[in-house]
Protein backbone atom coordinates (compact mmCIF):
# COMPACT_ATOMS: atom_id res chain seq x y z
CA UNK A 1 0.00 0.00 0.00
CA UNK A 2 1.51 3.29 -1.11
CA UNK A 3 -0.93 5.81 0.35
CA UNK A 4 1.85 7.63 2.23
CA UNK A 5 4.57 7.32 -0.41
CA UNK A 6 4.98 11.10 -0.63
CA UNK A 7 5.83 11.39 3.07
CA UNK A 8 9.17 11.01 4.81
CA UNK A 9 9.21 10.05 8.49
CA UNK A 10 12.22 10.11 10.82
CA UNK A 11 11.92 7.20 13.26
CA UNK A 12 13.90 7.68 16.48
CA UNK A 13 11.99 4.87 18.17
CA UNK A 14 13.66 2.24 20.30
CA UNK A 15 12.73 -1.40 21.02
CA UNK A 16 8.93 -1.81 20.66
CA UNK A 17 6.92 1.19 21.87
CA UNK A 18 8.69 3.61 19.54
CA UNK A 19 9.27 1.39 16.55
CA UNK A 20 5.83 0.03 15.68
CA UNK A 21 4.55 3.52 14.88
CA UNK A 22 7.20 3.77 12.17
CA UNK A 23 6.42 0.25 11.01
CA UNK A 24 2.75 1.11 10.44
CA UNK A 25 3.68 4.23 8.46
CA UNK A 26 6.18 2.23 6.40
CA UNK A 27 3.51 -0.37 5.67
CA UNK A 28 1.45 2.43 4.14
CA UNK A 29 4.32 3.39 1.87
CA UNK A 30 6.00 6.21 3.80
CA UNK A 31 9.76 6.62 3.46
CA UNK A 32 10.65 5.79 7.05
CA UNK A 33 14.25 6.44 8.07
CA UNK A 34 15.23 4.68 11.27
CA UNK A 35 17.93 6.70 12.97
CA UNK A 36 20.12 4.63 15.30
CA UNK A 37 23.09 5.44 17.48
CA UNK A 38 26.49 3.85 16.72
CA UNK A 39 25.70 1.22 19.37
CA UNK A 40 22.38 0.43 17.69
CA UNK A 41 18.79 0.00 18.81
CA UNK A 42 18.86 -2.14 21.97
CA UNK A 43 16.06 -4.11 20.35
CA UNK A 44 18.71 -5.72 18.12
CA UNK A 45 20.10 -7.77 21.04
CA UNK A 46 19.98 -11.42 19.85
CA UNK A 47 20.02 -12.68 23.44
CA UNK A 48 16.36 -11.65 23.71
CA UNK A 49 14.01 -13.48 21.31
CA UNK A 50 16.94 -14.21 19.00
CA UNK A 51 16.44 -15.17 15.36
CA UNK A 52 19.94 -15.92 14.18
CA UNK A 53 22.24 -12.94 14.70
CA UNK A 54 19.56 -10.41 15.68
CA UNK A 55 16.52 -10.23 17.92
CA UNK A 56 13.11 -11.12 16.58
CA UNK A 57 11.97 -7.88 18.20
CA UNK A 58 14.02 -5.81 15.76
CA UNK A 59 13.14 -7.97 12.76
CA UNK A 60 9.42 -7.79 13.55
CA UNK A 61 9.01 -4.08 14.15
CA UNK A 62 11.48 -2.50 11.74
CA UNK A 63 10.73 -4.14 8.40
CA UNK A 64 10.33 -1.78 5.50
CA UNK A 65 12.49 1.01 6.98
CA UNK A 66 15.81 2.49 5.90
CA UNK A 67 18.69 2.43 8.37
CA UNK A 68 20.83 5.48 9.19
CA UNK A 69 23.44 5.70 11.95
CA UNK A 70 24.16 9.13 13.48
CA UNK A 71 26.02 10.12 16.62
CA UNK A 72 23.46 12.61 17.93
CA UNK A 73 25.77 13.61 20.78
CA UNK A 74 28.19 15.23 18.34
CA UNK A 75 27.58 18.72 16.96
CA UNK A 76 28.01 17.55 13.37
CA UNK A 77 25.66 14.66 14.02
CA UNK A 78 22.98 17.04 15.27
CA UNK A 79 23.41 19.08 12.09
CA UNK A 80 22.91 15.96 9.96
CA UNK A 81 19.73 15.16 11.87
CA UNK A 82 18.36 18.69 11.52
CA UNK A 83 19.18 18.69 7.82
CA UNK A 84 17.11 15.52 7.60
CA UNK A 85 14.27 17.25 9.49
CA UNK A 86 14.34 19.93 6.79
CA UNK A 87 13.35 17.41 4.10
CA UNK A 88 11.01 15.29 6.24
CA UNK A 89 7.36 15.51 7.23
CA UNK A 90 7.38 14.04 10.72
CA UNK A 91 9.57 12.77 13.54
CA UNK A 92 8.50 10.05 15.98
CA UNK A 93 10.47 9.27 19.13
CA UNK A 94 10.18 7.56 22.52
CA UNK A 95 12.69 9.07 24.92
CA UNK A 96 12.29 10.37 28.44
CA UNK A 97 10.89 13.93 28.53
CA UNK A 98 13.46 16.58 27.66
CA UNK A 99 16.01 14.20 26.11
CA UNK A 100 15.93 15.74 22.64
CA UNK A 101 15.85 19.27 24.10
CA UNK A 102 19.00 18.51 26.09
CA UNK A 103 20.63 17.29 22.87
CA UNK A 104 19.68 20.54 21.17
CA UNK A 105 17.36 18.91 18.64
CA UNK A 106 13.96 19.26 20.33
CA UNK A 107 10.74 20.44 18.73
CA UNK A 108 11.55 24.16 18.91
CA UNK A 109 14.86 23.56 17.18
CA UNK A 110 13.22 21.30 14.59
CA UNK A 111 10.78 24.09 13.70
CA UNK A 112 13.68 26.38 12.81
CA UNK A 113 14.60 23.91 10.08
CA UNK A 114 11.07 22.91 9.06
CA UNK A 115 8.14 25.17 9.98
CA UNK A 116 5.62 22.39 9.22
CA UNK A 117 7.28 19.50 11.04
CA UNK A 118 5.09 17.04 12.94
CA UNK A 119 6.67 15.68 16.10
CA UNK A 120 5.13 12.74 17.98
CA UNK A 121 6.80 12.24 21.32
CA UNK A 122 6.10 9.10 23.35
CA UNK A 123 7.38 8.74 26.89
CA UNK A 124 6.26 6.97 30.03
CA UNK A 125 4.23 9.76 31.65
CA UNK A 126 4.54 12.86 29.48
CA UNK A 127 6.06 16.28 30.08
CA UNK A 128 3.81 17.20 33.03
CA UNK A 129 3.11 15.65 36.39
CA UNK A 130 5.12 14.28 39.33
CA UNK A 131 5.75 10.98 37.51
CA UNK A 132 7.45 12.74 34.59
CA UNK A 133 10.89 11.22 35.10
CA UNK A 134 9.89 7.73 36.15
CA UNK A 135 11.28 4.96 33.92
CA UNK A 136 8.68 3.11 31.88
CA UNK A 137 8.62 -0.35 30.35
CA UNK A 138 5.75 -2.52 29.21
CA UNK A 139 5.27 -4.49 32.42
CA UNK A 140 5.71 -1.33 34.51
CA UNK A 141 2.90 0.39 32.64
CA UNK A 142 0.65 -2.67 32.76
CA UNK A 143 1.13 -2.55 36.53
CA UNK A 144 0.80 1.20 37.05
CA UNK A 145 -2.35 1.50 34.92
CA UNK A 146 -4.30 -1.20 36.75
CA UNK A 147 -4.25 -3.74 33.93
CA UNK A 148 -2.34 -6.38 35.89
CA UNK A 149 -4.76 -6.07 38.80
CA UNK A 150 -7.61 -7.23 36.56
CA UNK A 151 -5.67 -9.96 34.76
CA UNK A 152 -5.36 -13.51 36.06
CA UNK A 153 -7.43 -16.07 37.88
CA UNK A 154 -9.74 -15.11 40.77
CA UNK A 155 -7.74 -15.08 43.99
CA UNK A 156 -4.47 -15.55 42.10
CA UNK A 157 -1.49 -13.22 41.68
CA UNK A 158 -1.61 -10.35 39.17
CA UNK A 159 -0.48 -11.28 35.68
CA UNK A 160 0.81 -9.32 32.73
CA UNK A 161 -0.65 -9.88 29.30
CA UNK A 162 1.22 -12.52 27.32
CA UNK A 163 2.14 -10.00 24.60
CA UNK A 164 3.63 -6.51 25.22
CA UNK A 165 0.27 -4.77 25.02
CA UNK A 166 1.40 -1.53 26.68
CA UNK A 167 4.19 -1.11 24.14
CA UNK A 168 2.08 -2.08 21.15
CA UNK A 169 -0.99 0.00 22.02
CA UNK A 170 1.18 3.07 22.66
CA UNK A 171 2.81 2.61 19.27
CA UNK A 172 -0.60 2.35 17.59
CA UNK A 173 -1.65 5.66 19.14
CA UNK A 174 1.70 7.12 18.03
CA UNK A 175 0.94 6.19 14.42
CA UNK A 176 -2.57 7.64 14.73
CA UNK A 177 -1.17 10.90 16.11
CA UNK A 178 1.38 11.10 13.31
CA UNK A 179 -1.23 10.53 10.61
CA UNK A 180 -3.53 13.10 12.25
CA UNK A 181 -0.64 15.57 12.15
CA UNK A 182 0.06 14.82 8.50
CA UNK A 183 -3.63 15.29 7.67
CA UNK A 184 -3.69 18.59 9.52
CA UNK A 185 -0.56 19.64 7.70
CA UNK A 186 -2.35 19.10 4.40
CA UNK A 187 -5.06 21.46 5.67
CA UNK A 188 -2.50 24.15 6.46
CA UNK A 189 -2.37 23.70 10.23
CA UNK A 190 1.43 23.73 10.32
CA UNK A 191 3.83 22.22 12.85
CA UNK A 192 2.44 20.20 15.71
CA UNK A 193 3.92 18.51 18.77
CA UNK A 194 1.87 15.53 20.00
CA UNK A 195 2.50 13.65 23.23
CA UNK A 196 1.55 9.97 23.54
CA UNK A 197 2.52 8.84 27.08
CA UNK A 198 2.37 5.10 27.72
CA UNK A 199 0.50 5.54 30.99
CA UNK A 200 -2.19 7.72 29.41
CA UNK A 201 -2.67 5.18 26.65
CA UNK A 202 -3.07 2.33 29.13
CA UNK A 203 -5.79 4.22 31.02
CA UNK A 204 -7.57 4.68 27.70
CA UNK A 205 -7.18 0.97 26.95
CA UNK A 206 -9.15 0.11 30.09
CA UNK A 207 -12.21 1.10 28.08
CA UNK A 208 -15.55 0.72 29.86
CA UNK A 209 -13.84 -0.75 32.93
CA UNK A 210 -12.53 2.71 33.84
CA UNK A 211 -15.98 4.19 33.17
CA UNK A 212 -17.56 1.75 35.61
CA UNK A 213 -15.11 2.77 38.33
CA UNK A 214 -15.39 6.50 37.66
CA UNK A 215 -19.18 6.42 37.77
CA UNK A 216 -20.10 3.48 40.03
CA UNK A 217 -16.94 2.93 42.05
CA UNK A 218 -16.57 -0.62 40.68
CA UNK A 219 -13.13 -2.16 41.28
CA UNK A 220 -13.20 -5.52 39.48
CA UNK A 221 -11.17 -8.49 40.61
CA UNK A 222 -9.24 -10.71 38.16
CA UNK A 223 -11.93 -12.71 36.32
CA UNK A 224 -9.73 -15.34 34.66
CA UNK A 225 -11.18 -15.87 31.20
CA UNK A 226 -14.69 -15.00 32.40
CA UNK A 227 -16.62 -11.74 32.11
CA UNK A 228 -18.00 -9.80 35.04
CA UNK A 229 -21.12 -8.70 33.17
CA UNK A 230 -21.90 -11.66 30.87
CA UNK A 231 -22.49 -15.38 31.58
CA UNK A 232 -21.44 -17.70 30.04
CA UNK A 233 -18.54 -15.87 28.43
CA UNK A 234 -15.31 -17.73 29.16
CA UNK A 235 -13.05 -20.71 28.53
CA UNK A 236 -14.17 -24.22 29.49
CA UNK A 237 -12.21 -27.48 29.65
CA UNK A 238 -13.37 -30.33 27.45
CA UNK A 239 -12.20 -33.91 27.08
CA UNK A 240 -9.25 -32.68 24.96
CA UNK A 241 -8.73 -28.92 24.81
CA UNK A 242 -10.08 -25.70 26.23
CA UNK A 243 -12.75 -23.91 24.23
CA UNK A 244 -14.46 -20.57 24.71
CA UNK A 245 -18.19 -19.95 24.63
CA UNK A 246 -19.68 -16.51 24.01
CA UNK A 247 -23.48 -16.82 23.66
CA UNK A 248 -23.93 -13.20 24.69
CA UNK A 249 -27.34 -12.85 23.01
CA UNK A 250 -30.39 -14.80 24.22
CA UNK A 251 -30.84 -16.52 20.87
CA UNK A 252 -27.30 -17.84 21.07
CA UNK A 253 -27.78 -19.00 24.64
CA UNK A 254 -30.90 -20.97 23.66
CA UNK A 255 -29.03 -22.58 20.76
CA UNK A 256 -26.18 -23.48 23.09
CA UNK A 257 -28.59 -25.23 25.44
CA UNK A 258 -30.01 -27.20 22.50
CA UNK A 259 -26.56 -28.31 21.35
CA UNK A 260 -25.64 -29.36 24.88
CA UNK A 261 -28.96 -31.23 25.18
CA UNK A 262 -30.17 -29.21 28.15
CA UNK A 263 -33.09 -27.28 26.56
CA UNK A 264 -34.66 -26.87 30.00
CA UNK A 265 -31.83 -24.51 30.94
CA UNK A 266 -33.03 -22.11 28.25
CA UNK A 267 -36.34 -21.62 30.05
CA UNK A 268 -35.22 -22.15 33.63
CA UNK A 269 -36.29 -19.06 35.65
CA UNK A 270 -32.77 -18.83 37.08
CA UNK A 271 -31.13 -18.48 33.66
CA UNK A 272 -33.60 -16.96 31.16
CA UNK A 273 -31.79 -13.61 30.99
CA UNK A 274 -28.16 -12.61 31.17
CA UNK A 275 -28.74 -10.66 34.39
CA UNK A 276 -30.15 -13.79 36.00
CA UNK A 277 -27.31 -15.93 34.69
CA UNK A 278 -24.79 -13.50 36.19
CA UNK A 279 -26.65 -13.68 39.51
CA UNK A 280 -26.87 -17.49 39.43
CA UNK A 281 -23.60 -18.30 37.67
CA UNK A 282 -22.44 -20.59 40.49
CA UNK A 283 -25.33 -22.91 39.66
CA UNK A 284 -25.06 -22.69 35.87
CA UNK A 285 -21.33 -22.84 35.14
CA UNK A 286 -20.53 -26.14 36.92
CA UNK A 287 -23.30 -27.84 34.93
CA UNK A 288 -21.93 -26.52 31.63
CA UNK A 289 -18.43 -27.65 32.54
CA UNK A 290 -19.67 -31.11 33.51
CA UNK A 291 -21.32 -31.56 30.10
CA UNK A 292 -18.45 -30.10 28.07
CA UNK A 293 -15.98 -32.51 29.67
CA UNK A 294 -17.86 -35.40 28.12
CA UNK A 295 -16.70 -34.78 24.51
CA UNK A 296 -13.57 -33.61 22.69
CA UNK A 297 -13.30 -29.87 22.23
CA UNK A 298 -12.94 -30.26 18.49
CA UNK A 299 -16.31 -32.03 18.34
CA UNK A 300 -17.97 -29.38 20.49
CA UNK A 301 -16.63 -26.59 18.29
CA UNK A 302 -18.07 -28.25 15.19
CA UNK A 303 -21.47 -28.71 16.87
CA UNK A 304 -21.55 -25.09 18.05
CA UNK A 305 -20.41 -23.81 14.66
CA UNK A 306 -23.14 -25.75 12.86
CA UNK A 307 -25.71 -24.26 15.24
CA UNK A 308 -24.34 -20.71 14.87
CA UNK A 309 -23.20 -20.43 18.49
CA UNK A 310 -20.12 -18.23 19.00
CA UNK A 311 -17.41 -20.63 20.16
CA UNK A 312 -13.76 -21.34 19.41
CA UNK A 313 -10.84 -23.50 20.49
CA UNK A 314 -8.22 -21.86 22.69
CA UNK A 315 -5.47 -22.16 20.12
CA UNK A 316 -1.79 -22.55 20.79
CA UNK A 317 0.37 -20.37 18.55
CA UNK A 318 0.99 -23.13 16.02
CA UNK A 319 -2.75 -23.53 15.48
CA UNK A 320 -3.29 -19.78 15.39
CA UNK A 321 -0.60 -19.15 12.78
CA UNK A 322 -0.69 -22.31 10.65
CA UNK A 323 -4.19 -22.60 9.20
CA UNK A 324 -6.17 -22.04 6.03
CA UNK A 325 -7.49 -18.62 7.12
CA UNK A 326 -4.00 -17.21 7.61
CA UNK A 327 -2.86 -18.76 4.33
CA UNK A 328 -5.83 -17.46 2.34
CA UNK A 329 -5.31 -13.89 3.54
CA UNK A 330 -1.51 -14.03 3.03
CA UNK A 331 -0.97 -12.79 6.57
CA UNK A 332 2.51 -14.28 6.89
CA UNK A 333 5.23 -12.39 5.03
CA UNK A 334 8.89 -13.23 4.61
CA UNK A 335 12.19 -11.52 3.88
CA UNK A 336 15.86 -12.44 3.90
CA UNK A 337 18.15 -10.99 6.53
CA UNK A 338 21.92 -11.56 6.78
CA UNK A 339 22.75 -13.80 9.71
CA UNK A 340 19.12 -14.77 10.21
CA UNK A 341 18.23 -16.31 6.85
CA UNK A 342 14.60 -16.43 5.75
CA UNK A 343 12.58 -14.50 8.30
CA UNK A 344 8.80 -14.92 8.54
CA UNK A 345 6.62 -12.29 10.23
CA UNK A 346 2.95 -11.39 10.48
CA UNK A 347 2.22 -8.61 8.01
CA UNK A 348 0.00 -5.53 8.11
CA UNK A 349 -3.57 -6.50 9.08
CA UNK A 350 -4.96 -3.57 7.05
CA UNK A 351 -5.46 -4.65 3.47
CA UNK A 352 -6.14 -2.73 0.30
CA UNK A 353 -9.14 -4.54 -1.17
CA UNK A 354 -8.50 -5.36 -4.81
CA UNK A 355 -4.73 -5.14 -4.61
CA UNK A 356 -2.61 -8.19 -5.29
CA UNK A 357 -1.62 -10.20 -2.23
CA UNK A 358 1.97 -11.36 -1.88
CA UNK A 359 3.97 -13.36 0.61
CA UNK A 360 7.03 -11.12 0.86
CA UNK A 361 7.79 -7.76 2.46
CA UNK A 362 10.73 -5.40 2.68
CA UNK A 363 13.26 -6.42 5.35
CA UNK A 364 14.37 -4.61 8.45
CA UNK A 365 17.53 -2.58 7.77
CA UNK A 366 21.00 -3.65 8.69
CA UNK A 367 22.70 -1.33 11.18
CA UNK A 368 23.63 1.69 9.06
CA UNK A 369 22.63 -0.04 5.82
CA UNK A 370 21.34 3.09 4.06
CA UNK A 371 23.56 5.75 5.64
CA UNK A 372 25.46 6.72 2.49
CA UNK A 373 22.36 6.48 0.29
CA UNK A 374 20.42 8.86 2.57
CA UNK A 375 23.28 11.33 2.89
CA UNK A 376 23.84 11.38 -0.87
CA UNK A 377 20.34 11.06 -2.31
CA UNK A 378 18.07 12.51 0.39
CA UNK A 379 20.31 15.25 1.78
CA UNK A 380 22.39 15.89 -1.34
CA UNK A 381 25.73 15.81 0.51
CA UNK A 382 28.85 15.83 -1.62
CA UNK A 383 31.28 12.91 -1.41
CA UNK A 384 33.85 14.98 0.49
CA UNK A 385 31.36 15.82 3.22
CA UNK A 386 30.20 12.21 3.50
CA UNK A 387 33.79 10.95 3.73
CA UNK A 388 34.57 13.53 6.41
CA UNK A 389 31.53 12.51 8.48
CA UNK A 390 32.48 8.85 8.15
CA UNK A 391 36.10 9.51 9.12
CA UNK A 392 34.95 11.31 12.29
CA UNK A 393 32.42 8.56 13.14
CA UNK A 394 29.64 11.16 13.08
CA UNK A 395 27.78 8.75 10.82
CA UNK A 396 28.48 5.09 10.22
CA UNK A 397 27.66 2.51 7.61
CA UNK A 398 26.97 -1.18 7.89
CA UNK A 399 30.48 -2.02 6.67
CA UNK A 400 32.21 0.40 9.00
CA UNK A 401 30.24 -0.86 12.02
CA UNK A 402 31.37 -4.39 11.24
Amino acid sequence: MKFLEDYRIIDLGQVIAGTIGGLILADFGADVIKVESPSGDIGRNPNIAGVGDVSGIFLTFNRGKKGLVIDLKSEEGKKVFLDLVTVSDAVIANFRPGTLDRLGIGFEEMKKYNSDIIFVDSSGYGEEGPWRDKPAFDVVEQAMSGHMAITGEPGGPPLRNGSPTADISTALYTAIACMAGLLGKQKGKGAKHFEVPMFDVQLSMLGYISTMYLNNGDIPQPPGSAHEYMVPYQAFPTATIYIVLSPREERFYKKMCEVMEIPEYATDPRFVTNDLRVKNKDELLPKLEEILLQKPGEEWCKLFEDAGVPAAPVNTLDRALDNEQVEKRSLIKSFKYPGSGDVRVVGNPIMDIGSEKNSTCDPAPMHGEHTIQILRETLGYEKEIIDSLLDKNVVQTEKKIK
